[in-house]
């Protein structure tokens, strides 16, 4: 089991710099609607598209250079029980853009 901290981000707002997407390699499962990313070097999941929000992106919380985010609110998602969660949690809304007021 994995106990990496994501957050979601719109895919929009998703860069990844330089020659990353070389070291990276996908696999799917189940429904192929997440896309699970990881180094092919390292074996590290730095970021994959979530079942959750398919137009997002999940960032492995760790991998983020220091100093970069502002702001990260993290809620508690039940992956086991992966139906009833995403029906409460609201999760879906974390990969909409939202325009700064």
């Amino acid at each position: 089991m994995r106990t990496n901290v994501y957050f979601i981000v719109p895919s929009q707002r998703f860069e990844l710099l330089g020659d990353s997407k070389e070291f990276l390699t996908t696999y799917t499962l189940g429904t192929h609607t997440a896309k699970h990313t990881f180094c092919k070097v390292s074996g590290i999941t730095s970021c994959y598209i979530p079942r959750s929000n398919p137009d997002g992106i999940a960032v492995t919380f760790r991998c983020v250079d220091q100093g970069t985010l502002s702001h990260v609110e993290i809620k508690l998602y039940d992956g086991k029980n992966w139906e009833s969660s995403y029906n409460q949690a609201g999760i879906a809304s974390c990969s909409e853009i939202k325009e700064p007021k």
